[in-house]
């Protein structure tokens, strides 16, 4: 058993020196997702070639979209994404971790310069390309 931990930390340890950073990526586009978050939050957002839009679905209006909003994204394995987004005007700055292939999400937020966000959340709805 000691050995296989060791072979199984010697293979980690080999493939995060042999990683290399990967570019961004603009394959979310076309992608519409909802989640609801551990806090209760619900979103539905919708990547394309304009930016990143979203509803706020738990929130006092709804059915109102914000954005688009410039994104920039990294497929960091296959069909798991970094994202990351700035409100402006809003002052807020998202970064969402989303993972297709476990249907989760983990986000973090600074919310109008004062608020923080970070919860994990399950993904409800998805429609990609």
């Amino acid at each position: 058993m000691k050995w296989l931990l060791c072979l199984l930390g010697g293979l980690l340890v080999s493939t995060i020196h042999s990683a290399e950073p990967v570019e961004p990526t603009r394959s979310l586009n076309g992608t519409d997702i909802s989640y609801e978050y551990t806090s209760g939050r619900s979103y539905n957002v919708k990547f394309n070639e304009t930016g990143v839009s979203y509803r706020y679905l738990t929130g006092s209006k709804p059915k109102k979209w914000w954005g688009p909003f410039p994104y920039k994204a990294f497929e960091i394995s296959k069909n798991i994404f970094i994202v990351s987004w700035f409100e402006q005007g809003y002052g807020d700055y998202v970064t969402l971790h989303i993972n297709f292939n476990k249907q989760l999400i983990y986000g973090s937020a600074i919310i109008s310069r004062q608020e923080t966000h970070f919860h994990g959340a399950r993904l409800v709805k998805i429609k990609r390309p």
